[in-house]
C-alpha cells in the first residue's frame, strides 16, 4: 500500500497478476493440481519466492456436453460456450446475435461466490488483489474476436447496451470481492497489439473510457480501495486517457512494445504505480540468470525512487520460463 500511494519502501514489492502451475509446481518440488486457482500451491510459491500480493478471481462456467472427441464444451456465466481441449479453448458459440442486445441479460451474480479472496484474507497477509473484467476483454471473449472489432465499427450502440449490462455484472463482482476480503480490484482489459490498440479513438470514448470512469467511481463510492487496470502492448498513445479514468495503477508495462519504464515514469510516476515491466519476450524465458538480475536491477534503479513501483513480470510468469530465472528475478529483487 506504501508503494501505491508513491512512498518510499524499504524494499520494493513484488508479486504477479498470476503463476502458471507447471512453473509452481517446478519451483516447489511438489506435483500440486493444475488447477487455474488452487490455494495451497498458489499460496505455497509466493512464500518461496516472498511476494508480497496475489491476485485472485471468480470466473463461473460450467460443463454442459462433449464434442464427438470428447473434449469439454463450457458455457461462461456471460452466456458464450467453449470447446476445452488440452491447455487451450476455442468459441464455438457467441453470447448472442449482436441484434439481440436489447434481449441479452445482465450475468447471475449469485454464482460468483468470492470464497478464494475470503480465504486469501483469512488466512494470509498478501496483498490481495481480486480481478474483475473490463469493457473490452469481456466482450471481446463473448464473441470471435474479428466480430467483436467489427461489431464495435458496425453496431456500436449494440455493444454499448451490452457493455451497460456486463458492467453493472463486474461492479458488482468487485464490491463482492471488498466485502471478501480485497485489499484492491485489478480491472484486466487486454486492449492493445504490440503496436497500439485494438480500437480507433472515437470508439474508445464510446465503449471503453466512459465505463471505466463508471467503475472507478462506482468501486471507490463502495469502498476506497485502489483500483489498477491490466493491459497488455502498447498503451502509449492512450496513457493520458488512462490516468484521466481515475486508475491509481497500471500492470504490464510490456516493454518488448514499446512501453518505456524510464519515459513512463518521468511522465506518469506521480500519478499511476507501475506495476511489471520484465521482459518475458527474450530475457526471462531465453536469457541467463546474470541477464535476468541486470535487467531487474536496471528497472528498479529506474521506476522505484519515489515510491511507486511494484515488481512483476510484464504479463504472468509462464511456463517456459526457467525456474533459476524466476529465482534470480526474485533474489535480486530482495537485494
Amino acid at each position: 500500500m506504501a508503494a501505491i500511494r508513491h512512498q518510499e519502501t524499504d524494499r520494493v514489492p513484488k508479486g504477479e497478476v498470476y503463476i502458471q502451475p507447471k512453473v509452481s509446481n517446478a519451483l516447489l518440488g511438489k506435483d500440486y493440481p493444475l488447477d487455474h486457482q488452487h490455494f495451497e500451491r498458489d499460496v505455497a510459491v509466493r512464500k518461496l519466492l516472498n511476494m508480497d500480493l496475489v491476485n485472485a478471481g471468480d470466473w463461473p462456467e460450467w460443463e454442459i456436453g462433449q464434442t464427438e472427441d470428447g473434449k469439454k464444451i463450457v458455457q461462461s456465466v456471460y452466456g458464450q460456450t467453449f470447446v476445452v481441449g488440452g491447455e487451450t479453448k476455442h468459441i464455438l458459440k457467441p453470447a448472442l446475435d449482436i441484434e439481440d442486445a436489447d434481449q441479452y441479460e445482465e450475468p447471475d451474480i449469485s454464482k460468483v461466490k468470492g470464497d478464494l479472496i475470503e480465504r486469501y484474507a483469512k488466512e494470509t497477509d498478501l496483498f490481495i488483489f481480486a480481478q474483475v473484467g473490463g469493457p473490452i476483454s469481456m466482450l471481446n471473449e463473448m464473441f470471435p474476436m474479428e466480430d467483436y472489432m467489427v461489431y464495435c465499427l458496425t453496431n456500436t450502440e449494440e455493444m454499448h447496451t451490452i457493455s451497460e449490462k456486463v458492467i453493472a455484472f463486474e461492479i458488482k463482482k468487485a464490491k463482492l470481492f471488498i466485502d471478501k476480503g480485497a485489499d484492491a480490484i485489478l480491472i484486466t482489459d487486454d486492449m492493445a497489439f504490440n503496436t497500439g490498440v485494438f480500437l480507433p479513438p472515437y470508439i474508445m470514448d464510446e465503449l471503453a473510457y466512459p465505463f471505466y470512469k463508471q467503475m472507478i467511481k462506482e468501486i471507490k463510492a463502495y469502498k476506497d480501495v485502489p483500483v489498477f487496470l491490466h493491459s497488455d502492448g502498447n498503451l502509449n498513445s492512450v496513457m493520458d486517457n488512462i490516468v484521466e479514468c481515475g486508475f491509481d495503477g497500471l500492470q504490464s508495462l510490456q516493454p518488448s512494445a514499446g512501453m518505456d519504464i524510464a519515459e513512463i515514469k518521468a511522465k506518469y510516476g506521480d500519478t499511476l504505480c507501475l506495476w511489471g515491466n520484465i521482459d518475458l519476450d527474450h530475457i526471462l524465458c531465453f536469457g541467463t540468470p546474470e541477464e535476468v538480475k541486470a535487467d531487474v536491477r536496471r528497472t528498479i534503479d529506474i521506476a522505484s525512487p519515489g515510491g511507486g513501483f511494484i515488481l512483476s513480470t510484464c504479463n504472468t510468469i509462464v511456463d517456459i520460463i526457467p525456474t533459476e530465472n524466476v529465482l534470480a528475478m526474485m533474489e535480486e529483487a530482495e537485494k
